[in-house]
């Protein structure tokens, strides 16, 4: 057995697995495996959490999974690119540090608001794009990480997650649990959780403006066990607790609103190796 031997992808919220599931929404855990460069993992999964930010209702979907890993420097996860412009240090493990950095880009999904009566007067918040860079280092067994973008499609708001974690591999399975904060400014939090002038007209809420500030916080745990050489299983639990900013929405306290959310995932995945590209 090897003791938080690999830590050499991400630590951040919680799980992403398709275009439809995102950052936004539960954020993002990336399984960490000592792969090589060049590996991937492609498959399906079924996902079960809230229809939207706040939502007290849950969906099932089924997803495609797509992951890669250090593909001519690239990776991809769920719906996150990234480019590692820094990728310096020791390795992984117990006395050793390592240090990823460079640009991101990602997919998040928005809101209709056909999802609840509770929306009714409320425009639908188109999917984002948010822009920007992430860092990623461990330390010994911990591994810190932090992913900041702006948006310009969507709500045209500026985000940042960040997150501490660490992992237990085995010889063909692993654990990995995470804390994550997740932070925006006015523009992203009054998208998701203030109610204007027209919205209360329409809706009969009150009106509210969410100012800018930490909106969650997340707890992760993901666990993957390699059934052989080609195929694995993933399994991902994630909760999340919302903060002032968004608890005191008139959305989350709704009837069919919550101030806090679970996400469930099972995927089956298959290995292969892209540098025979």
């Amino acid at each position: 057995m090897t003791y938080f031997a690999s830590l050499t992808r991400v630590f951040a919220p919680f799980i992403v697995l398709s275009a439809s599931v995102t950052s936004a929404s539960y954020g993002q855990t990336e399984r960490m495996m000592d792969e090589d460069a060049g590996t991937g993992y492609i498959g399906v999964t079924g996902i079960l959490m809230s229809e939207y930010l706040g939502s007290a209702e849950e969906d099932l979907n089924v997803l495609p999974y797509l992951s890669l890993n250090d593909v001519k420097g690239f990776d991809f996860f769920g719906t996150a690119l990234t480019y590692r412009a820094i990728d310096v240090g020791t390795g992984q493990g117990f006395g050793k540090w390592s240090l990823r950095a460079g640009p991101r880009i990602a997919y998040t999904p928005g809101r209709n608001a056909s999802d609840s009566p509770t929306l009714t007067g409320f425009e639908d918040i188109d999917g984002s794009l948010p822009v920007g860079g992430y860092a990623f280092g461990t330390f010994g067994p911990v591994g810190l990480r932090v992913d900041a973008g702006q948006d310009f499609i969507g709500h045209d708001g500026f985000t940042v997650d960040a997150s501490i974690g660490t992992a237990y591999t085995g010889d063909n399975f692993g654990i990995q649990p995470a804390l994550t904060l997740s932070w925006a400014d006015n523009t992203h939090n009054d998208a998701f959780f203030g109610v204007n002038a027209t919205q209360s007209i329409g809706s009969g809420l009150s009106q509210y403006n969410a100012g800018a500030g930490i909106y969650s916080y997340s707890a992760s745990l993901l666990a993957w066990h390699e059934i052989n050489e080609k195929y694995a299983v993933v399994l991902t639990g994630s909760y999340r607790f919302f903060t002032d900013e968004a608890t005191n929405s008139p959305i989350l306290q709704a009837a069919d609103g919550a101030d806090e959310g679970f996400l469930a995932a099972i995927s089956l995945t298959r290995k292969f190796d892209t540098n025979k590209w």
